[in-house]
């Protein structure tokens, strides 16, 4: 028997040990960013490589490949057609990866576009893809995160195959517990319905407006004052303008005296029109605004002075 176990057991111990795949290298190319910021680039295309470290994949930065060409290079490489099988096999072999990811960060009227391609290095083909649209640049990063947990178990797939799954002699078997009998709760005595609460509201009374109808009598009399001001204006203005000029040649002032009180007449005239004119507008304004208050009392006033009038409003608001 023990010659036996012995024999089991260098058995297993020269049995070869499945090794776990190797990671996959993928080159992070330059993203297809028509229309976004430098910024929002860099920023993106560094959050990408971070996530896919993070998910066990090997990153290889473009930046890190083009430092080691020359010019011309660099340029040829960087400035090609990411959507071509000749620039993507030309990313592959540069960065000597098995896939090459190309983020896109594309800017529309509707928000970004945001996403990732994965392409094989060997023969240019896609593998697979997942874009985002409608992105606002507050959920850029989220979008992409959410493209690459969809990408990168697909591109595993595709390059490792699906996972082995364990037979069924490594599963143990499971374990069958019975539920135990809850005990009998006692029946709570059913307590009696409460009537509904009836909440009732009032809403306030809507404002009456009853001087709003006749608003519109002070406020036209206002107007017709104004004419008539601008009226009197206006040939006050011609007096001055003859006292001025001294009458039309060959003509001449006879009266200047007469002239002159005919046109401080017209003067006064015109700024009693105005004042009373702006009154009556006030008073329509005054008679549309005001509700129909018992205790509101708004009157308009005017008044001539010297050398003009005044226009003002006087009474009390609840």
């Amino acid at each position: 028997m023990w010659i036996s176990l012995l024999a089991a057991l260098t058995l297993a111990a020269q049995a070869p040990v499945a090794s776990p795949p190797a990671p996959i290298t993928v080159l992070v190319a330059p993203p297809d960013a028509a229309g976004a910021p430098s910024h929002v680039v860099e920023f993106a295309q560094e959050h990408v490589a971070e996530q896919l470290k993070a998910r066990g994949l090997e990153v290889i930065r473009v930046e890190d490949v083009t430092r080691k060409l020359t010019a011309s290079k660099r340029r040829a490489l960087l400035r090609c057609n990411r959507t071509e099988p000749a620039c993507l096999k030309s990313l592959g072999a540069a960065g000597k990866a098995e896939v090459v990811l190309v983020p896109e960060l594309g800017q529309f009227l509707s928000g970004y576009r945001a996403g990732a391609r994965v392409y094989s290095s060997t023969n240019g083909a896609l593998i697979t893809e997942h874009l985002v649209p409608g992105v606002g640049e507050d959920q850029l990063l989220d979008a992409l995160t959410k493209s690459l947990e969809v990408v990168v178990p697909r591109t595993r797939t595709a390059l490792r195959g699906a996972p082995a799954m364990p037979s069924m002699q490594d599963v143990p078997p499971p374990v069958v517990t019975r539920p135990s009998q809850p005990k009998p709760q006692p029946t709570p005595a059913p307590t009696p319905a409460q009537p509904p609460e009836v909440v009732t509201s009032e809403e306030p009374a809507p404002r009456a407006y009853p001087l709003r109808r006749w608003a519109w009598l002070p406020a036209a009399g206002g107007v017709a004052l104004a004419g008539v001001g601008t009226l009197f204006y206006l040939q006050a203005g011609d007096k001055y303008d003859e006292l001025n000029t001294g009458g039309t040649p060959p003509t001449t002032v006879e009266d200047p005296d007469g002239v002159a009180s005919s046109g401080r007449r017209a003067q006064t005239l015109s700024r009693v029109a105005f004042g009373l004119g702006a009154a009556g507008v006030a008073a329509g304004v005054v008679m549309f605004l005001l509700p129909g208050d018992e205790e509101t009392k708004v009157q308009p006033s005017a008044a001539v002075v010297p050398g003009g009038g005044m226009v003002g409003l006087s009474g009390t608001w609840p």
